[in-house]
């Protein structure tokens, strides 16, 4: 018996490895290789960089999918089909955000201070249009500079993805909404598409190295409502965010009462 879970865990060690490596390795390829055709079609540096993201973690997937074969991924043609809008979504594992970016070619989110301030990692964020947390000053002069950014995002058909939770949750459980995302959307005159994720982590365990890539189960995301522009200015930013909130409970409730997302 043990022989046999050692070589399992060998197994799943070995193949995350090959995964990490190319997450981290996979891209500098990619630029050698698309980056003059992506700059020559789309003309700016931030929707380079975005398709760029897009590109390698889309592939990133196709290998995650590539080891896993009894995981599944499903997410919805409406999701795959969002454009211009602000995405709000429950955080359950490191995959989430970068699961996202490989769904849209154009894309945007709220990453912390401190990750810009990574060697060449921070120098790519911030010219790929990544916009950093600013957790005490909603409407400083830096803020509103990265707020007109996101509108141009959005009129040229990209997606700004947030976790409102601000952290991965636990157990299922939703931590609170920060309200940030919902000022943002009434600044933006733009409404909010709120999608479910579930079992990412159950793919990749929070604290664990290795994928479960012997795991049978499905991974998905679901479009489980939305607040348009006449909903967030007709009840207050507090409101709006507990009534995403109330949402996204009912949902996981049901998912707990129905059981399981599984094959």
């Amino acid at each position: 018996m043990f022989p046999t879970r050692f070589f399992r865990h060998a197994i799943d060690f070995c193949l995350t490895l090959g995964l990490w490596v190319y997450f981290t390795l996979g891209f500098l390829v990619l630029m050698f290789v698309l980056l003059i055709p992506c700059y020559l079609k789309l003309k700016t540096g931030e929707a380079v960089l975005q398709k760029l993201f897009h590109v390698h973690l889309k592939v990133f997937f196709a290998l995650v999918d590539l080891v896993s074969p009894g995981v599944r991924l499903d997410v919805s043609e409406d999701i795959r089909n969002l454009r211009s809008s602000i995405i709000v979504c429950n955080h359950l594992s490191y995959l989430d955000p970068i699961l996202l970016v490989s769904l849209f070619p154009r894309q945007t989110t709220i990453v912390k201070n401190t990750f810009f301030s990574v060697p060449i990692f921070g120098w790519f964020l911030r010219k790929a249009g990544y916009v950093p947390s600013s957790p005490a000053e909603m409407y400083g002069p830096a803020m509103i500079n990265h707020l007109e950014g996101i509108k141009r995002q959005l009129a040229a058909g990209g997606n700004l993805f947030v976790f409102p939770e601000g952290t991965r949750g636990r157990r299922g459980r939703l931590a609170p909404f920060n309200k940030g995302v919902f000022s943002i959307a009434r600044y933006c005159n733009t409404g909010l598409q709120l999608v479910l994720i579930r079992n990412t982590d159950r793919l990749f365990r929070p604290g664990a190295f290795s994928f479960a890539t012997r795991g049978k189960f499905t991974v998905s995301m679901e479009l489980i409502g939305s607040l348009t522009p006449d909903d967030l200015k007709n009840s207050s930013i507090s409101a709006s965010a507990d009534q995403a909130r109330t949402l996204f409970e009912r949902k996981i409730r049901e998912a707990k009462t129905g059981g399981d997302v599984q094959e």
